[in-house]
Formats: C-alpha cells, structure tokens, sequence
C-alpha cells in the first residue's frame, strides 16, 4: 500500500550551494560541485510521487559532478539531454543505469537533463518476492546496466507512461493510481536489470489452483476500493504473480489484472448509476476514484462494458 501523503517538489536556482540543499530533499548527502562562478550554471528540480515511488525530472546547466550514496532507496537514471557520464562503484558508463543502496554514485554532468526513478527497497523486494513467488528473495542487481537496449527501451516507455499520470496533481492523490504505478515501475525494474541468483518458481496442483482462485476473487471484492495490486492479491493466497496469471488464464481467460479493473469498472458503473450531475458527481471523479486516470480510455472501456457513455449513464 502507498503512503497516503504525496510528494510534489518543484526547485529552480543559478546557486550551486542551493541546488545542492534541494537535491538533498531527495537524495541524501548529495552533492552538486560546479566550477567557481560558473556562468552558465543553472538547477531544476521536479519529483512527484510518495514515500515508495518518486518519478523526478533534474536539468543542470553549465558543467559540474554530482555525488550521492542511497540508503534504503533504489534508484534509475535516464539521460534525457546533454552528457551523463557515470561511475557506480568502480563501473562506468553512459546510459540508463541503476544506483543500489550504499552503492557510491559519481556523474560527470554537461548540460544535462535526466528523468530519475526513486523506489523504496522493501517496496521494491515485497514486489520482487511476489512476482517470483520467492518470499526469501533478497533484491540485488548484477550490473548497473540493464540486460539489453529492448530492456531499457521498455523501461524508458514505462517511466514515460507513469510520469504522465503522477505529474497530474489530482491523479496523484489517488492511492489506487499511485499504488498501480508502484506496482508498474517496479516490474519494469525487475525485468529491466538482471538479479543475482536464480529465483525459484514452483508449480501447483490444480485443486490448489482452484482454491487459489477462489480466494484472490473473494479478496478482490472485499479489498476492491483500497489500493491493492496484483502482487498484494498473490502474496494473500500465497503464489507468485506468474502462477497466480497462470490460474486466471485457466479459469477465465484473463490476467488478474485485466479481472481487478473489469471489478473496478463494475463499481465506478455503479456509481454512475446511482450518481446525480445535479448533485455535483462527475464522470472524471467517479472514473479517477476507481482508478481511471483518462477519461477517454474509461469511456471506451464503459461503452464496450455497458453499451453508452458514462455521461449518459451519469445523467439517466
């Protein structure tokens, strides 16, 4: 579950010393060096998110070095402009690239923009361990590096995705669509950079397949408008995300993630018919509280579900 407080941090300075105190609000004991009286240095900040996942957008102008050791954050960084050149813990490099804790992170910035991923280590690991079906699993990645240029390329595709929607301060305060996002960024992590070890994975019966099934929709249904996901629905009847995908597709023909939103379009129809216009109800805020940030997508998904928009349905 997502901390109910988001993050919004907005900074823009020409003073290094700042800009290093503003980093810090992220970043603990980072550290911004600049040539003296660069002219041309310049410093912004973006981060939205929460305690667990934070998506932020840096841009540094003039030339500089920047370092900074994590503690219980993870950490991803893609070069959006100007030249990243990086060391973590003695390997360098120059593309996308991931900070563990206690990892030592130094970058050499030129003109720089980067688009950062924040990831709180045990969200990262309950994360991990579900979708591995691996309760001892312990997160370490092999290489700073993800595993190929396709990888990074979905994650790059995924952060973009997410950041459009957290970046939107009314979306952002939803739990259900913060935990999502939570759930999104970090199977992307997961399967962008190559873990140590090899995770077990275990097969079930089908009577056990069918107990499980039945019990991730009783607990679908009773959890539906807190902000769960599908690795909360695996870790309650004790299967990975892969087996857990396996038994839906046996049983219904779907992932479990496509079943949680079918639920969740079921309830906000609901509230769309029970809702007034006149009473101040919209169709975005019904659509947002069930976790549809676009209204485009959750009016196509309800005309195919219900046969008319969700306005026609709001107004009788």
């Amino acid at each position: 579950m997502t901390d109910p407080l988001p993050i919004r941090l907005r900074v823009a300075t020409t003073d290094p010393e700042v800009a290093s105190d503003r980093l810090r609000q992220t970043y603990a004991g980072a550290e911004i060096r600049t040539p003296r009286d660069d002219p041309a240095f310049a410093y912004r900040q973006d981060v939205d998110g929460d305690a667990q996942l934070s998506l932020g957008r840096f841009h540094f102008g003039g030339r500089g070095r920047v370092d900074l050791v994590l503690e219980d954050t993870l950490t991803v960084v893609r070069r959006r402009t100007g030249a990243h050149r990086w060391e973590v813990d003695g390997r360098r490099g120059t593309g996308l690239m991931v900070i563990q804790p206690h990892e030592d992170y130094r970058a050499e910035l030129e003109f720089l923009e980067v688009d950062s991923l924040n990831l709180h280590l045990t969200a990262l690991q309950d994360t991990a361990r579900a979708v591995h079906g691996d309760q001892g699993l312990e997160v370490v990645f092999d290489h700073p590096r993800p595993a190929s240029s396709a990888h990074a390329k979905y994650w790059a595709d995924t952060f973009d995705f997410a950041h459009g929607i957290l970046t939107d301060p009314a979306i952002a305060a939803v739990p259900l669509l913060r935990a999502d996002l939570l759930r999104r960024m970090s199977v992307a992590t997961l399967e962008t950079f190559r873990l140590s070890g090899d995770p077990r994975t275990r097969r079930i019966s089908v009577a056990a397949r069918q107990t499980a099934h039945r019990q991730a929709v009783e607990f679908m249904h009773a959890s539906l408008s807190l902000p769960i996901t599908v690795e909360d629905v695996a870790r309650h009847v004790g299967l990975s995300t892969v087996e857990l995908a396996g038994v839906f597709r046996s049983r219904t023909g779907i992932t479990p993630a496509a079943y949680l939103r079918g639920l969740r379009l079921a309830a906000a129809h609901q509230d769309l018919v029970r809702g007034s216009a006149a009473g101040g109800e919209t169709v975005s805020a019904i659509a947002l509280r069930w976790g549809f940030p676009h209204a485009g997508d959750f009016a196509r998904r309800h005309r195919h579900a219900y046969g008319e928009n969700p306005s026609r349905t709001l107004h009788g």
